[in-house]
């Protein structure tokens, strides 16, 4: 018998095969961080750090240029560890399925992050500037560079803050 994370990805698949729904990737990532209790400005933060990592396409599916990084986050060092994820849970993946990694590792529920990094980066979604936000989830979650040919970060993520909330 499917579960319903098996149900929602079937769901989700059937949705981008045909087009249907007016639902940006976007507003799938907030309408999921939103619901995993995230505050606007955390999600922002995020949106920030997923735009510049997939260079704006937002696709769950994205793959890097010059490299095997993948997905929303160029999952790098951590993609053996996301897709391990999947089977031990029986996910496929999907923006959804990240969205879950990246909270349960944000959270300690996969312990990644290493010692104080989980409350350091609890503590960083509950301030009230996006830009610090975007910064302290790359130093701690992304490890990647604050600036690319695509923009900075901390733009992106204030940007996406006064776009979406």
């Amino acid at each position: 018998m499917a579960g319903i994370d098996d149900l929602m990805n079937l769901i989700s698949s059937v949705k981008e095969a045909f087009g249907a729904g007016s639902s940006s990737p976007q507003q799938e990532i907030i309408d999921v961080l939103k619901d995993k209790g995230y505050s606007d400005k955390a999600i922002a933060g995020i949106l920030g750090n997923i735009e510049l990592e997939t260079g704006g396409t937002f696709d769950y599916k994205q793959e890097e240029n010059d490299g095997d990084a993948y997905g929303l986050f160029q999952f790098d060092f951590m993609k053996p560890y996301y897709f391990n994820y999947l089977e031990k849970n029986a996910k496929r993946d999907s923006l959804q399925s990240q969205l879950d990694f990246m909270d349960s590792v944000v959270k300690g529920e996969i312990d990644m992050l290493g010692a104080g990094n989980v409350e350091k980066i609890q503590e960083s979604f509950k301030k009230d500037d996006v830009a610090e936000i975007a910064k302290d989830f790359n130093t701690i979650f992304e490890k990647g560079k604050m600036k690319t040919d695509y923009g900075k970060r901390d733009e992106l993520a204030e940007k996406n803050y006064s776009m979406y909330f």
